[in-house]
């Protein structure tokens, strides 16, 4: 599907997607992707005899539209539906016509729905990582792939996993201490081997978890280094160090991404991050003085949030933006930013504490959540602001975001 709320869909490849239609043509069985579905002419999809959906929650109203269309011109065919929004929205996929709602992991599940060996509504068929490894690595044509490309100083980057699950556990987000499943480095790099075939030169590893450990790094490194390449990768201000970064530079990398979240110790300590602003401050020194640009992902409206703590935030982003320094190129340049507003999803800690009461969290839905999109930083840099705290108000979040997105965008030398 396309991404209608981000300002391009064209830019991340569908890597879940890609996986899939590889293992499913590795067994034997017919299957194409459609990245730009035709809601005008329906008779192009007549001979397929199921439909996969992958859905985020900000895509489920054109998924819903997707299965109604289809359903009405062809009540006969199996409508499958999987992704994170499958995941979390349950009862809602439920209370839809699909077929198929498929939890967690779709190779096995989606191979067992296509062969008619299943009945059930809700599939989930987990994968071990040793699994993981052995099927055949995401399909990357490239005249698919080259309708897509992420930008990252001046280089054309596709997106690569290097693992799946995360083991930190902030209240925020849904995949909160999820099973950890690393891939192979020769996995890995032989996925380097299809972008480059594919005419890119840089990769963005698209995990959270590629700097978990100097250990994991040091394999991986190995045969990035083979391939020489540019690329960005997400680190942790709880795992980063010297020799963490010098292993990152040495083998090509330019850029990172991290969660800083909050310029507050106050945020950082309510949902759960294990972080401090002092590491965080530290991992932008460390990565600057071995020429790797900083990417720091922030929120406003997380539990808590004062104008006291968003000031905080705003001194964290002045320290952040006001550095300058000599990249892998020899230019000077300074980090750089996102800056949302939080979305209470289904499956976070704080949503499950807002939904059953607990009062955990100083945290108001001034909406019910489930009638939005669920974008926390859209086209423009739009969000949907629906949640308060005793302090801020929604109307005073928005404002206070867009004040300090405008203020610390200006500094940005790229």
């Amino acid at each position: 599907m396309r991404d209608s709320y981000m300002d391009s869909d064209r830019v991340m490849p569908p890597l879940g997607v890609m996986a899939l239609h590889s293992y499913i043509l590795s067994r034997g069985i017919e299957s194409a992707i459609e990245n730009d579905f035709d809601f005008h002419d329906l008779s192009k999809y007549r001979d397929f005899t199921h439909i996969g959906i992958s859905c985020m929650t900000p895509q489920k109203s054109q998924a819903y539209k997707l299965l109604h269309a289809i359903k009405k011109s062809y009540p006969e065919k199996i409508i499958i539906i999987g992704g994170p929004h499958a995941n979390f929205y349950l009862q809602e996929c439920l209370d839809e016509a699909f077929d198929h709602i498929v939890i967690g992991d779709g190779e096995f599940a989606l191979e067992k729905i296509l062969r008619g060996k299943t009945s059930e509504r809700v599939v989930r068929i987990p994968v071990s990582a040793e699994e993981m490894n052995n099927f055949p690595i995401p399909y990357r044509e490239p005249s698919f792939l080259n309708q897509y490309e992420f930008q990252t100083q001046g280089f054309r980057a596709t997106t690569i996993l290097t693992a799946k699950g995360c083991p930190m556990n902030c209240a925020f987000c849904e995949h909160a201490g999820t099973k950890t499943k690393l891939y192979h480095p020769e996995n890995v790099g032989r996925q380097i081997d299809q972008a480059q075939a594919a005419g890119f030169n840089a990769i963005m590893f698209f995990d959270d978890i590629f700097c978990l450990s100097k250990h994991r790094v040091e394999e991986l490194s190995r045969e990035i280094v083979k391939r020489q390449i540019h690329y960005r990768c997400f680190a942790h201000a709880k795992t980063m160090s010297k020799e963490i970064a010098e292993l990152l530079a040495g083998s090509g990398c330019i850029e990172i991404g991290f969660g800083a979240e909050s310029g507050s110790q106050k945020i950082l300590d309510a949902v759960n991050k294990k972080t401090t602003v002092r590491q965080n401050m530290d991992l932008v020194k460390i990565c600057n003085e071995h020429h790797i640009k900083v990417k720091a992902f922030l929120m406003l409206g997380l539990p808590g949030e004062t104008p006291e703590t968003v000031a905080e935030t705003a001194k964290f982003l002045d320290f952040l933006m006001s550095r300058t320094f000599v990249n892998h190129a020899g230019k000077i340049i300074t980090n750089d930013f996102d800056l949302g507003i939080y979305f209470p999803y289904k499956g976070t800690a704080i949503r499950d504490a807002i939904d059953n009461s607990h009062g955990t969290y100083d945290l108001f839905l001034e909406h019910n959540p489930d009638r939005y999109k669920g974008v926390y930083k859209g086209k423009h840099g739009i969000a949907e602001a629906i949640v308060s705290t005793s302090a801020l108000s929604s109307e005073e979040i928005v404002l206070l975001r867009d004040k300090l997105y405008h203020q610390f965008k200006t500094k940005l030398v790229s």
